[in-house]
């Protein structure tokens, strides 16, 4: 049977794949040949992280010392480059491997203890609701509006109606969109018809498209008829989509690293723009060093298999990863062996545009956050207090967002330089 781009659509919708905002309308002449701009990776650890287990590390004199922050001694923490590295496995291979890239900032005040507007300031850049996440932001911002220009895996994803995130749930899915009209969609000589009468059909469809779209006076019904269309012009980027596609997707207990694998498969394709990937498992109230430690282990590597990918696919060097949390974990342990929330966090970064080698921000030995001169970004007592509202500022100027509507809409802290060397 032949699909009708509308079964493909319910297909979509069905798979948790289709536009889940309305979006504005797109012209029709959607581009779908490999994006060669920046790709934007944003990875959330969610649950709110213990910076004092990777980046910003904070062990204990000696067994007798009172409250300490970590169990681990001060002696064990590593020094690789620039970098002060929590004794946890795996830890030292990732911070060798990036120590040229790698920016690092601590000391960051996410302002809240609460899951949820932890994680929207932390991925916005603002704590006011219905703010969009700066991938949206970029995605919305690119003049190119491939077919899946923000892919989401969770996090925070709010668009503000700015543009539609898109899931991809499974390579059979976007390989059934991409040949609808193979009776099976991995073997390209499987037609239904012959390619003169495919194509006669699809003029068909598009004429009966474009007329109703034209004649059409309700503005809502207009809308969802564009989209139709765009839906139906987006079939070379499916396929391109498709070709670079593994076979099957990673099927190891690290979700990190099948959401790589389509996201970098995405950005090759030039069909993404941004994507946010998601790892759970960091909201430790109880039996903090076992489970927490296990968690940002598999961050770890998942973040590195990424980039394994990316450099599989040759899309390294245009990609920015942002690494962040809802907020951290407090400095000391409660009856459970466990730590509850505290709001002082880090965020990671690297990518083209960013001065990696560097840790700019710092925490006490209690992890208060300590104040910087705006100027130098050195600590100073009658310094400002970074927030991710000046991350965020930052990291707009870096995607050319200044001036935007959208960016205008949704102000943010100030950008003080920290991706600068």
């Amino acid at each position: 049977m032949l699909f009708d781009r509308r079964d493909v659509l319910r297909l979509l919708s069905a798979a948790g794949l289709a536009a889940t905002g309305l979006g504005a309308y797109r012209r029709a002449t959607a581009q779908t040949t490999p994006e060669a701009g920046t790709c934007w990776l944003f990875v959330h650890a969610a649950g709110g992280w213990d910076p004092t287990l990777l980046c910003d590390p904070k062990g204990r004199a000696s067994e007798t010392t009172p409250d300490p922050v970590n169990t681990y001694a001060t002696s064990d923490i590593l020094d690789i480059g620039p970098f002060r590295v929590a004794p946890v496995d795996g830890h030292a291979a990732f911070f060798e491997r990036f120590q040229r890239d790698l920016l690092v900032i601590n000391g960051i005040d996410a302002q809240t203890n609460s899951h949820e507007v932890g994680t929207r300031h932390t991925w916005s850049g603002t704590m006011s609701p219905g703010a969009p996440a700066l991938a949206a932001l970029i995605a919305a911002a690119s003049p190119a509006q491939p077919p899946l220009a923000l892919l989401s895996n969770g996090g925070y994803d709010v668009t503000d109606g700015l543009v539609a995130p898109t899931r991809l749930p499974s390579t059979s899915t976007v390989m059934a969109m991409a040949y609808p009209d193979r009776v099976s969609e991995s073997d390209p000589n499987s037609l239904l018809f012959p390619d003169a009468t495919l194509a006669r059909l699809a003029q068909a469809r598009a004429d009966r498209l474009e007329r109703l779209r034209t004649e059409t006076t309700l503005p809502r019904r207009a809308a969802l008829l564009g989209q139709l269309q765009v839906a139906r012009s987006d079939d070379g980027a499916l396929a391109a989509l498709a070709a670079v596609l593994p076979p099957s997707l990673d099927t190891s207990s690290n979700p990190l690293r099948k959401q790589a694998q389509v996201a970098m498969a995405c950005f090759k394709a030039g069909v993404s723009v941004s994507a946010t990937l998601e790892i759970g498992g960091f909201d430790t109230h109880g039996d903090h060093d076992r489970t927490h430690t296990t968690a940002m282990q598999a961050l770890v590597a998942g973040v590195m298999f990424a980039m394994d990918e990316a450099e599989r696919h040759g899309i390294a060097d245009r990609l920015v990863v942002v690494i962040g949390s809802d907020f951290a974990r407090t400095p000391w342990y409660n009856e459970g062996n466990g730590k509850d929330h505290w709001s002082i966090t880090s965020m990671l970064a690297l990518g083209p545009g960013i001065a990696g080698g560097r840790v700019v921000g710092a925490t006490d030995e209690r992890q208060n956050p300590v104040r910087l001169d705006p100027s130098t970004l050195l600590p100073a007592e009658d310094g400002i207090r970074l927030t991710a509202g000046d991350v965020h500022a930052s990291l707009r100027a870096l995607a050319g967002l200044e001036g935007s509507d959208a960016a205008a809409a949704w102000p943010v802290g100030d950008d003080v330089g920290l991706l600068e060397a």
